[in-house]
C-alpha cells in the first residue's frame, strides 16, 4: 500500500505522461521507431466523384421471381428489390447486370438506376421493358421509405455529368425523347 511496497504511490507507472494515464500504447506504435504504416509508400487512388451502385444479375432476379418473392406481373422498382431482400442496402441506386441473360424469359417492367446493354437486350427480347431513372439521396429515401415523408418530394434532375446517360434512348433513360 505504501511506498515501501514498491507498488505504492504511482504504482510503478512514473509521473505524468502516456504511461501513467493510459493502459497501453496506441495501435501501430512501435516504441518511437518509424512505424510500418509510415515506412511503406502510399499507393492507389480513390476517385471522389465515382458513384458505386448496388448490382443485381438477371439470374438472381429470375430466382427471386421463381420463389415468389417478387411479383413479375407488377412493375419492379428499387423499392420492390429492397423489400424482397434481393438487395441489402441501396446508397446510390441499383445497376442491373446481364449475367444469366441466356435463359431469362420473363416479361418484366423494371426501373433501376443503370442497366447493362446485355441486360436491356435480354429483358426486351423476353417482351419486358427497362427504364433507367436517376434518384438523388432524398428521392431514393422517399422511394424506399415513403412512410417517413408527409409529402413525397419531386424527382430531382440528374447532375450535368449524368444527364447524357439518362437522355440516351440506347440506355433506356427516363429522359430520352424529352427536350429541356
Amino acid at each position: 500500500r505504501g511506498r515501501s511496497s514498491r507498488r505504492g504511490k504511482t504504482a510503478g507507472r512514473g509521473h505524468k505522461g502516456y504511461g501513467q494515464h493510459n493502459g497501453t500504447v496506441r495501435l501501430g506504435f512501435e516504441g518511437g521507431q518509424t512505424p510500418f504504416y509510415r515506412r511503406q509508400p502510399k499507393h492507389g487512388f480513390k476517385n471522389p466523384f465515382s458513384v458505386e451502385y448496388q448490382t443485381i444479375n438477371l439470374s438472381k432476379l429470375k430466382d427471386f421471381i421463381a420463389r415468389g418473392k417478387i411479383d413479375a406481373s407488377q412493375p419492379i422498382d428499387m423499392h420492390t428489390l429492397w423489400k424482397s431482400g434481393a438487395i441489402d442496402k441501396i446508397q446510390n441506386g441499383v445497376k442491373l447486370l446481364g449475367e444469366g441473360s441466356a435463359d431469362f424469359d420473363l416479361p418484366v417492367r423494371i426501373e433501376v438506376s443503370r442497366a447493362s446493354k446485355s441486360a436491356i437486350e435480354a429483358i426486351e427480347k423476353a417482351g419486358g421493358i427497362v427504364s433507367c431513372a436517376y434518384y438523388d439521396r432524398v428521392g431514393l429515401r422517399a422511394l424506399l421509405k415513403p412512410e417517413k415523408f408527409t409529402t413525397i418530394p419531386r424527382r430531382a434532375r440528374p447532375p450535368n455529368k449524368q444527364r447524357p446517360y439518362y437522355e440516351n434512348p440506347e440506355n433506356r433513360g427516363y429522359l430520352a425523347g424529352f427536350e429541356s
